[in-house]
């Protein structure tokens, strides 16, 4: 099967003050590559706008772009600028990344085989001072060395295993010297595990370091690449969780000083080494483990493992650092690529994901898996197949991060935290909401429809999950919003004619994966004049659905979470996306009553059960965005969710069934909340009596913002639906409350008459 070959550079965080920010990268070296490997440098922005100049001394390649503020640009260089094997002495290949302001830099290596990633350092935190760990294997270890910042540096190798420099072979403890000038890189490879060769050099330089065709478990062939920290920017003290739940991965530490006590603590055990200067320690990471080192260490990370986790069945390996245990940052950027399946792990001393905001939102409204070993915690964050820029951030802790993902037969990883130079988070902080209002933007070539990322995220949904009437037409990620291109011809746009004006129309379509339900739906049009005069008018429409309940249950919807003025219009006309909030409650003066929504299910007709979808059953949230709020009578139950709609069908029907228990019986079905099948046969099979009732109510009309007016020479919304399927109570319920009679008869639910 083709692989897409992807290696991230980051290249870094910029240093504070001088008039430039620098950053030096390599193309290393790959087994396979083709006419069509190239290498894309993604700059990003901080709070100030930037010009950055992306050079090459030879083959020449001189590239300028302006780029906006907490934006990026895109710099693509192909594969005549990836250093070969045949080249066996100092080339001008290494590429120089200049900016006029804070930067970040992640550069993508796209080939046909294989992937890895690599974070690179800003200028500030090259040293003078390296050594080399290489993954081993039979073939391919690799590293080299790029000057980009003096005229000439002289640079020292002592080898460990065996490297071929000028025709002489140097193995262990032989040392070499040459001389470097400016903008030139110097790469070596070697068959043998070269782990331990130490480098020294005249004047800072960048070093680079893997292997272009490692073995992994179950895969032949893959890059492996990581730039490697300078001496001066190593610690002594590490922790490192398992990625993707595996068991067969390995770390490396190296010393750089004799007499370096190591002690790696796992969960059961500490084991203690002693490392000499250039020795090292190889090991299996089978769980999570902490390392103090009485001297600094470096600590590296290789993930061999393969096993299928849901997600895709193989995966190639990457090699990345492992970042020390005293970061002092609280705020990231960084870049996902939409072709994977991204992840993100956070190692910190923070005790969870409540103060933690990633783009914006608070990390507990994702996919969080948590691993902790004595006080230290790893947060594994499954973000999906959302590509572009984001931005994580910390109100009080530090913390550091893994940026990785994967693909049948491809992956790629970088860290970030290590570094000693980055910018100051942005003010205002990035907690604030971003700009939440979706924007459509008309000319004579097209559209484009600017959805905030904000609302993706509360859907459920992804960036590839959006797209127009043709479903092969699918959005891209730019920052804080989703971006999809309407052509004014294809892509299902359709054509009116009408008093001396065209009008293209299409919409905007959020679905849920291998499903035919749209969380997100927003018309599009766009409307011009004969002389293609252009005007544009965006009207959002928000407003949630409705539904009265009357007798002894009652069922009330809220515009909001604050629950005050209850919506009192039905049946009810809405637009999406929306969130609706409701409330179930027992109209009684019996305070020791409490309510239990067992199963809710929603469908086009009360009549079309084939179709219906399940939003509760056994009183388990089965729809991912359902949210309950806190109350202080358990005579209510509030939630919340985001809305949806059915394939062709503009109204939905909903039938819950609602129990209710009393406090003389305990445990009871209310107390037992989510059942699961066999607790669920526990419940009901014991001597407790209950009853239910089932309530419906229907329909709730979908809008999309209306008709387009022809006449009117505004444009039409680009209102998006997330059209929701109401929850309604339309049962006579007469309860027969009577305190006496629930302690005397010690039923759980108060029957309901159904006349």
């Amino acid at each position: 099967m083709a692989k897409l070959f992807v290696i991230v550079i980051f290249i870094g965080i910029l240093a504070k003050g001088g008039a430039q920010r620098r950053f030096l990268t390599a193309f290393m070296d790959m087994k396979h590559w083709t006419p069509s490997t190239k290498l894309e440098l993604y700059l990003v922005t901080y709070d100030k706008p930037a010009t950055v100049a992306v050079t090459v001394a030879e083959p020449l390649f001189n590239k300028t772009v302006a780029i906006e503020s907490d934006s990026y640009g895109l710099v693509t260089l192909d594969y005549q600028y990836m250093i070969s094997e045949s080249e066996k002495k100092a080339s001008s290949k290494m590429v120089l990344v200049t900016s006029s302001e804070d930067i970040s830099v992640f550069a993508f290596y796209i080939d046909g085989e294989t992937s890895d990633a690599m974070a690179c350092l800003p200028q500030e935190d090259l040293g003078m001072e390296y050594y080399i760990f290489t993954p081993g294997g039979r073939q391919g270890n690799q590293f080299a060395i790029a000057n980009g910042l003096e005229e000439v540096v002289s640079v020292s190798v002592t080898v460990s295993g065996l490297i071929e420099f000028n025709g002489i072979q140097y193995r262990d403890r032989d040392s070499f010297s040459f001389s470097l000038e400016s903008q030139q890189i110097i790469q070596f490879q070697s068959q043998y595990d070269i782990t331990g060769t130490g480098i020294t050099a005249s004047a800072p330089v960048a070093v680079f370091s893997g292997n272009k065709c490692f073995a992994g478990i179950g895969v032949a062939c893959d890059i492996v690449v990581d730039q490697l920290y300078p001496v001066k920017n190593w610690g002594e003290h590490f922790a490192a969780f398992p990625l993707l739940k595996h068991h067969q991965d390995f770390i490396d530490i190296i010393a750089a000083n004799a007499n370096t006590v190591v002690n790696v603590d796992e969960a059961n055990a500490t084991t203690e080494y002693i490392l000499h200067q250039g020795s090292h320690v190889r090991l299996t990471l089978s769980d999570a483990i902490l390392v103090d080192s009485s001297k600094p260490v470096m600590m590296s990370y290789v993930l061999q493992d393969s096993k299928p986790n849901g997600y895709v069945d193989r995966y190639d390996p990457f090699f990345t650092s492992v970042p020390s245990l005293e970061p002092t940052r609280k705020y990231y950027k960084f870049i996902t690529h939409g072709f994977y399946f991204n992840f993100l792990l956070i190692v910190s001393n923070a005790s969870s994901v409540s103060e933690f905001y990633l783009d914006h939102q608070p990390l507990s409204q994702y996919n969080v898996s948590t691993l902790e070993l004595h006080g230290v915690n790893g947060f594994e964050v499954a973000l999906g197949k959302v590509g572009g820029q984001h931005e994580i951030y910390h109100e009080s802790s530090t913390f550091t991060i893994y940026v990785y993902g994967i693909e049948a037969y491809r992956s790629y990883g970088y860290p970030l935290g290590q570094e000693t130079t980055y910018p100051d988070p942005p003010s205002p902080k990035p907690t604030l909401e971003p700009e939440s209002s979706p924007l459509l933007q008309c000319s004579t070539n097209g559209a484009e429809y600017h959805l905030p990322m904000k609302v993706l995220y509360e859907a459920g949904l992804s960036v590839n999950d959006i797209h127009l009437e043709d479903p092969l037409c699918q959005a891209e990620q730019d920052g804080n919003f989703a971006v999809i291109k309407v052509p004014l011809s294809g892509c299902g746009t359709s054509i009116l004619n009408k008093e001396g004006q065209i009008v293209y129309i299409n919409t905007v379509y959020g679905t849920v994966p291998r499903t035919s339900i749209h969380r997100i739906e927003a018309p599009v049009s766009c409307e011009m004049k004969r002389e293609e005069n252009l005007r544009l008018n965006f009207n959002p429409k928000v407003t949630d659905v409705v539904s009265r309940g009357h007798y002894n249950i009652s069922l009330k919807f809220y515009h909001s979470d604050a629950f005050a003025a209850p919506i009192t219009d039905f049946p009810y006309e809405m637009s999406l996306p929306s969130k609706l909030y409701v409330e179930f409650k027992v109209e009684s003066v019996d305070k020791e009553l409490q309510l239990l929504t067992e199963d809710c299910k929603c469908s086009p007709s009360l009549e079309d059960t084939g179709n219906s979808y399940t939003l509760i059953q056994h009183g388990c949230f089965q729809d991912f965005t359902l949210q309950e709020h806190p109350v202080l009578d358990h005579r209510e139950q509030r939630f919340s969710f985001h809305a949806f709609k059915f394939d062709k069908s503009e109204e939905v029907f909903v039938a819950c069934r609602v129990i209710i228990c009393h406090n003389s019986t305990y445990p009871n079905r209310c107390t037992q909340g989510c059942a699961g099948h066999r607790h669920k046969r526990d419940v009901f099979g014991s001597k407790v009596h209950m009853d239910w009732a089932r309530l419906s109510q229907g329909p709730v009309v979908f809008t999309h913002g209306g008709t387009p007016n022809l006449s009117d020479r505004t444009f039409f919304s680009s209102v998006f639906v997330a059209t929701l399927c109401v929850l309604g109570l339309l049962c006579v319920v007469a309860l027969r409350l009577q305190r006496h009679h629930y302690y005397r008869q010690g039923y759980s639910l108060v029957q309901c008459d159904r006349d």
